[in-house]
Order: structure tokens, then C-alpha cells, then sequence
């Protein structure tokens, strides 16, 4: 884990926030392995569509790995399948 996940990680807990928002796999297996609650951007996402306040995640997700963000190009089509 990083300075600033864990700067993130000491917020959440400042906060005593509901969830942490963090996509680094290596990240979220440590802070929750200390009991908080972890939502990544494709859970933010498939939130957002399921109450309608993201009307399609395809382009989304082509524009984040266009723009080089890595994500499992099969977990993103199980994703679409899904929803």
C-alpha cells in the first residue's frame, strides 16, 4: 500500500465513512484484511447504472482502457452482461 491509500485509509477511518473507494487489488486486500468496507470504480459504476444515473457503462469502460487504465477486459464484459 502506497502514502496516499494509506492517507485514504486513515480518512475513512477519520470519517468513519460506509465504504473506501480503491481499485488497487494488492490496496484492497490490506484494508480488508483490517475490516473496512472497499467499493472500486466498477462497483461505483455498476451502482450508477442500476439506479439509472449512468444510462451505459460500454462507453466508459472503452474510454478508461483507451485512455490506459487496466481493467480485466473479461471482468468488464461480465460486468455488461450483468446489467
Amino acid at each position: 500500500m502506497d502514502y496516499g491509500e494509506s492517507e485514504s485509509v486513515i480518512l475513512y477511518k477519520e470519517l468513519n465513512a460506509d465504504f473506501l473507494l480503491i481499485d488497487d487489488k494488492k490496496a484492497r486486500s490490506i484494508a480488508e484484511m483490517f475490516g473496512i468496507n472497499c467499493v472500486g470504480t466498477i462497483g461505483v459504476l455498476s451502482t450508477a447504472k442500476e439506479k439509472g444515473i449512468v444510462s451505459e457503462l460500454r462507453p466508459i469502460f472503452e474510454l478508461f482502457l483507451k485512455n490506459g487504465r487496466y481493467y480485466s477486459v473479461n471482468l468488464l464484459n461480465t460486468i455488461l452482461k450483468k446489467i
